[in-house]
């Protein structure tokens, strides 16, 4: 496929591709929309690995190189990393074929990569809360930009509107999609040779510490000087600096919105209640699956 034809792709049907064409130096960083996958991609460039966005860039069939293919999210990408250089070195790296590990996100569930020969997964896992939450803005900002049919979300779509829209991935409303995604990466977890859970708190509260932990579970050697260096320029203060700087440019569709826009832990308890809301946070699958990674979502009365 060349990379016109790929343009012309669905961003989801490019990222099913791009899936297909991993290699065994891939490393797939997986997580539910709204988990901290950002954070962890601005991470994986301070580390100076090479970071694949599906949506916009995918490997090409000739050897597997990165290459952009969706210019008009261009901007989107260039929101990502707090230094926007370390963003076209990594393209570049993969242009030249000096592609070492290279990590590449995906809201997929497992099964999806059963035709690559990637074995290595980092899965990114966030309060379900704080995730489901932090998904709707996004999706209230960007979807009508990023997903077709779907310009009714921007400014329109209610929060428990959005608990009931089906999900893209799995047909399913956010709350029950939630569970069962991550269920369904943690049953996959012995399929691969390499695989690390790595929680959004602990990226905030000890960033040195969990990246050091991912790094180990994968195999990867970094000086610990570099460790600390990625763990400040990953900051929500430096992220959202950058991110400030290259939407400056955009038109109103988008320079207002943020994808670094709190980036903060239990924002959930500001917006809860003891209503409908609540009601529908206590999901039974929902609470069980959380408990697994130590998020205790039980109904507070």
């Amino acid at each position: 496929m060349t990379e016109d034809s790929a343009r012309e792709l669905r961003p989801d049907e490019l990222a099913r591709r791009s899936a297909r064409l991993l290699g065994e130096d891939d490393i797939v960083v997986a997580g539910d929309p709204g988990s901290g996958q950002a954070l962890v991609a601005n991470i994986v460039f301070e580390l100076g690995f090479d970071y694949l966005d599906p949506y916009v860039e995918s490997p090409n069939e000739a050897d597997g190189a990165s290459q952009s293919v969706e210019s008009r999210l261009d901007y989107y990408r260039q929101r990502l990393a707090a230094t926007s250089e370390k963003s076209q070195a990594a393209l570049d790296r993969a242009a030249s074929g000096a592609v070492a590990k290279r990590f590449i996100k995906t809201h997929f569930y497992p099964e999806v990569f059963a035709e690559s020969s990637v074995n290595s997964a980092i899965l990114v896992v966030r309060d379900p809360r704080d995730t489901i939450y932090s998904s709707y803005k996004w999706f209230s900002s960007f979807g009508g930009s990023w997903i077709p049919d779907a310009a009714d979300m921007i400014g329109k779509l209610t929060y428990p509107d959005f608990l009931d829209r089906v999900r893209l991935g799995d047909g399913e409303p956010s709350i029950p999609g939630w569970a069962r995604f991550y269920r369904s990466w943690l049953e996959a977890a012995p399929d691969f040779s390499k695989f690390a859970v790595v929680r959004f708190e602990d990226l905030k509260s000890h960033p040195v510490g969990a990246i050091t932990a991912m790094l180990a579970a994968l195999g990867l050697a970094v000086p610990p000087e570099v460790v600390e260096q990625a763990a400040e320029r990953s900051s929500f203060k430096a992220m959202r600096a950058r991110e400030d700087a290259a939407s400056a440019g955009e038109d109103d569709t988008t320079k207002n919105a943020r994808i670094m826009r709190r980036g903060q832990v239990g924002e959930w308890r500001e917006w809860i209640g003891e209503g409908d809301l609540a009601e529908r946070f206590a999901h039974p699958g929902l609470v069980a699956t959380a408990a697994r990674f130590g998020y205790d979502a039980t109904p507070t009365k």
